[in-house]
């Protein structure tokens, strides 16, 4: 039997639980004993998603700045305006070292096209010439009227985004890349740029541009989702590899290969790595949901390949102890029990991931907790007993189909005493119609976890 010690610790934000839950598991996968390469690859994929996730104006946006000082995380907002781009980007940044890097770890995530003004971004299909090694040269070298395909030449749109976002300078005379550039040279922190659709196209030029200010060479790693070509062939050639870019396609998703399709000579740049769509959304395969679901699948199954445990495990001494329990059910040690899960067939491939899910997020709001295997209720009792454990905790996950491919999802929990004495039940629940599967699930089982804070 094995005991945890919570990694991090959730703080309740009335609905909006589903990004605090997944940083949760970011953060936590972070901190796992000896993290492999790999699983260190996940857990930047992932948070990367979430991030680009709450780029978008949506109930998600607002989530993370609520709670983020209780994860050592701070987040910066950077909104700017003109004629030609309406930007609005968001810089996550740790306040202490990472464990694995030892550097600070700072993430900014450009949001996609959302607004008309974005789609007019993305509609500039013409091409401008890419050069320069300082933000004035850039504006210059864009300006060049007679250019040829054997010249590195970027979307003129995308473009212009970038160059308004960061390199445009405000009244007192700033950039809006400085604060990245302080991250690199005085912070010697770890910078990524990730973002979705348009936003990942901004990215890629953004790192390029800074690469090309004479920053240190791998300062920069640019992470994307479905983000279209930015450059023809030239610029490809002699740009693609300045920056480390990983760049996430999904089948279905048109928008990555749109401008090779629309109009001739652009090409991709950086590592593509193709991710599986979830057959069980209802969302367009182009849409930021899609991503997030398929990266929190990968960071799970990578996490049981690596045989990585995002629990902190220390001995337990089974010797019964007496014990009083306290006034909330968060505090003290906590047997989990196995999470029983019901979904109906067609989204039964679900079922792995969300148990997964659920025995890794139950156990974050007590003390100390103990994973249990047992499945009988009496024996569940027994080892809660002799574990020392005053209570048990047990979740059930079901789902109702409402309409085709909607389905309401359930999650219930039960804490009580090892004796089967209640001390706290509740019900928690959403739809898919704007979220997948897990990721309703998630949301759930996050509320559930928020909500034992409020019981006497």
């Amino acid at each position: 039997m094995e005991i945890s010690k919570c990694v991090s610790k959730v703080i309740s934000f009335g609905g909006k639980i589903i990004i605090a839950v997944s940083l949760v598991l970011f953060v936590a996968a972070g901190q796992a004993n000896a993290a492999s390469e790999a699983v260190r690859n996940a857990g930047v994929q992932y948070a990367c998603a979430l991030l680009d996730m709450m780029a978008y104006k949506s109930q998600l946006n607002e989530v993370i700045r609520d709670v983020i000082s209780d994860f050592g995380y701070e987040i910066v907002n950077y909104k700017y305006e003109d004629e030609k781009a309406a930007t609005n980007f968001i810089l996550l940044r740790s306040k202490e070292p990472e464990k694995l890097t030892g550097k600070f770890l700072n993430i900014v995530a450009v949001p996609g096209t959302e607004k008309m003004k974005d789609v007019e971004v993305d509609l500039r299909f013409e091409k401008v010439l890419f050069g320069g090694s300082v933000p004035s040269e850039f504006e210059q070298y864009a300006k060049t009227e007679k250019t040829t395909s054997a010249q590195p030449l970027v979307h003129k749109g995308f473009n212009d985004y970038t160059q308004t976002a960061f390199f445009t300078p405000k009244e007192d005379g700033s950039l809006g890349v400085d604060p990245l550039l302080d991250i690199i040279y005085k912070d010697n922190g770890e910078l990524i740029l990730t973002g979705h659709s348009l936003g990942g196209a901004v990215a890629v030029l953004l790192g390029t541009r800074m690469e090309c200010m004479g920053i240190p060479p791998g300062s920069i790693q640019v992470v994307t989702f479905g983000a279209p070509a930015v450059g023809n062939k030239t610029f490809a050639n002699e740009y693609g590899n300045v920056v480390k870019h990983t760049r996430y396609t999904m089948s279905g998703d048109p928008v990555h290969g749109l401008l090779q399709f629309i109009k001739a000579g652009y090409e991709q740049t950086g590592e593509e790595i193709k991710c599986k769509r979830n057959p069980n959304s209802l969302k367009f395969s182009h849409n930021m949901s899609e991503y997030l679901d398929s990266s929190i699948r990968n960071l799970l199954d990578t996490l049981e390949a690596e045989h990585e445990d995002l629990h902190n495990h220390v001995v337990v001494d089974e010797t019964p102890k007496t014990f009083s329990l306290p006034g909330k059910p968060v505090k003290g040690r906590a047997y989990l029990a196995p999470a029983v899960v019901n979904l109906p067939d067609d989204i039964d491939n679900d079922t792995e991931y969300v148990k997964k899910l659920a025995e890794l997020i139950e156990g974050y709001e007590f003390d100390e907790s103990v994973d249990g295997d047992e499945t009988d209720e009496k024996a569940q009792n027994a080892v809660a007993i002799r574990t020392s454990c005053d209570r048990i905790c047990r979740v059930s996950v079901g789902a109702k189909l409402l309409t085709r491919k909607v389905y309401q999802i359930t999650v219930q929990e039960d804490i009580s005493d090892p004796y089967g004495n209640i001390i706290s039940t509740q019900t928690c629940g959403t739809t898919t119609d704007n979220l997948s599967p897990i990721e309703a699930v998630l949301y759930s089982l996050g509320r559930c976890t928020m909500n034992r804070e409020n019981f006497e």
